[in-house]
């Protein structure tokens, strides 16, 4: 097989800026280059040759993408119901000890790890992947209070790994991750829907009422079928600073106990958003005293004005 299919990964030069709202940036095909061979474990969703959503997704075309699916599903696809009656349901029954919980579909590459094929300074963990018959170290970094985030969502959700990397890569980074046994189910890219050149993950067919089900991701092409169901988090490369699962943990223990997680998801987004823009608010007026104080200049000074393809599933 192609070493460059293994693992799905956003790369850092295609992060996003903000997650509140989806950017609204212009796409442009990439200039054809070789795939590394990270790339191909970890699955990147940025645009492809031939068509596809980009990292840069914006909002039109996630929310063109959604309506497309929808309207697959309202004619006849093997998604399942919202209550979760699927014969061909992903997951097992819950346990009896989840029973009634929410169900709580984690994502890998960017959102809970960062791994990469390169030797990097004091790794959490290194994983041997074979590809076609020769064994590569993956190098993996932890985001900051993965630990943390994991041990609280275990006890309050029902909650899924799902990855749209290849289960030999994902699979023993999760028996290393998962301390606790967070994770009642393993998915990977076999489980997605192949959609516009995206590896979608159809909540849908979990089995589950999707109405009961929450998805935590780093890139909205993976939640494009159900972004109200969707908390977005910023891709995470190296920032040993980052505090966003740590600042989450309030929010999902909230949540828990909700009857309305659609509604909850809003809500929270809207407040963030609301942050933003008493933060941008703020900076001009923070930065206007500065410029009063600075001295008088006594020279003068002169100024310059300034179509709907149906998913795929393996």
């Amino acid at each position: 097989m192609d070493p460059s299919a293994v693992i799905t990964q956003v790369q850092r030069d295609e992060e996003a800026l903000s997650t509140f709202p989806p950017p609204t940036v212009a796409t442009k095909a990439p200039k054809p280059r070789k795939r590394g061979l990270l790339h191909s474990l970890l699955c990147c969703w940025r645009r492809r040759p031939h068509g596809g959503l980009g990292r840069h997704t914006n909002s039109d075309q996630i929310d063109q993408g959604a309506h497309d699916a929808q309207q697959h599903n309202h004619v006849g696809g093997n998604s399942g119901q919202a209550d979760g009656s699927n014969k061909l349901s992903l997951l097992s029954t819950p346990r009896p000890a989840d029973q009634g919980k929410i169900c709580l579909v984690i994502d890998l590459d960017e959102t809970l790890v960062h791994s990469s094929f390169k030797p990097v300074s004091n790794p959490d963990f290194v994983v041997p992947v074979e590809i076609e018959g020769s064994v590569h170290q993956v190098y993996v970094l932890k985001r900051p209070y993965v630990d943390e985030f994991l041990e609280k969502v275990g006890s309050l959700y029902e909650c899924v790994l799902f990855t749209a990397s290849l289960s030999k890569y994902a699979d023993p980074v999760a028996d290393l991750l998962d301390k606790w046994g967070v994770f009642r189910g393993r998915l990977f890219r076999e489980s997605c829907a192949f959609y516009r050149g995206n590896y979608v993950k159809d909540l849908n067919r979990l089995g589950r009422d999707v109405h009961r089900v929450v998805i935590i991701d780093n890139s909205p092409a993976s939640y494009m079928f159900h972004p109200d169901n969707a908390m977005p988090v910023v891709s995470w490369f190296d920032d040993m600073t980052d505090t966003e699962l740590r600042d989450l943990i309030p929010f999902f223990e909230k949540m828990a106990t909700s009857q309305d997680v659609c509604g909850a998801l809003r809500q929270y987004q809207q407040q963030q958003q609301q942050q933003q823009q008493q933060q941008q608010q703020q900076q001009p007026q923070q930065q206007q005293p500065q410029q009063q104080q600075q001295p008088i200049q006594t020279a003068p000074t002169t100024q310059k004005p300034n179509g709907a393809t149906p998913p795929q599933y393996f």
